[in-house]
């Protein structure tokens, strides 16, 4: 039995609702900048260590990017938000490209942690597409500033160490949800015709909808909702016009 099985509650098409997405988020350790932000304080009044204060650093940056905007992320801006000096950043960061490294691999690492765990409590490869669907979701509306901090480095032209972080962290989920599309497609889930490669596009296009679509509304409350309704259009369009 799965591990999320009890209070799961489902919608009548079968989709999670937010409380079992929830649940995945609370099944790992540290997966949005609420439970850094919480780790942290709980350690308030005592010196914290070098590992509590840099990821205490990548929330601060992560609060800002969702609350001014990545251009008006500076070194004192982060320093002013955890209460420190500018020089204390420095201590724990040798310059501000090694911040958004270390951003960019706690998103890598959280995200990857975060669909392993929902994959792994689901049968059918369909089904495993469709818990990582929503469990990406859940992570970006608990974690709003990720997506506006990748985009901010992927619209600058040229070549960077942070910009192949970022690179190589959507090549690697590509290539995760390449596999579940063609286990899908195997298994006779979805068409024999289906482009793998090209699948997975379009799942994240759709979760960068979903993103574009809550930045309007200035609020992230909706987006499981609108993530229910939109995953059936998705594999609706992953089958074709031979399901029609």
């Amino acid at each position: 039995m799965s591990s999320f099985s009890s209070g799961q509650s489902r919608l009548p098409n079968g989709h999670y609702t937010p409380k079992i997405v929830t649940t995945y988020l609370q099944k790992c350790k540290l997966t949005t900048i609420m439970d850094i932000q919480s780790s942290v304080h709980k350690a308030s009044g005592q010196r914290l260590s070098s590992d509590e204060r840099q990821r205490e650093i990548v929330a601060a940056v992560l609060a800002l990017a969702r609350e001014r905007g990545p251009d008006a992320i500076t070194t004192q801006a982060i320093a002013d938000r955890i209460g420190v000096t500018q020089g204390a950043i420095f201590r724990h960061f040798p310059h501000k490209e090694a911040i958004w490294m270390a951003v960019f691999a706690w998103v890598r690492e959280s995200l990857g942690t975060l669909l392993a765990t929902a994959v792994a409590q689901r049968q059918s490869p369909l089904a495993k597409i469709e818990a990582a669907f929503f469990a990406h979701v859940a992570f970006i509306a608990t974690n709003p500033g990720v997506p506006r901090v990748l985009f901010h480095e992927l619209q600058y032209p040229g070549d960077s160490p942070v910009r192949a972080e970022v690179q190589a962290m959507i090549a690697g989920y590509r290539e995760r949800l390449t596999a579940l599309f063609t286990e899908a497609r195997t298994a006779g889930e979805l068409p024999a015709a289906l482009d793998t490669a090209l699948a997975p596009v379009l799942f994240i296009g759709a979760v960068q909808g979903l993103v574009i679509e809550s930045a309007l509304a200035g609020n992230e409350d909706a987006m499981m909702a609108r993530a229910q309704q939109m995953f059936p259009l998705l594999v609706h369009g992953y089958r074709g016009p031979q399901e029609a």
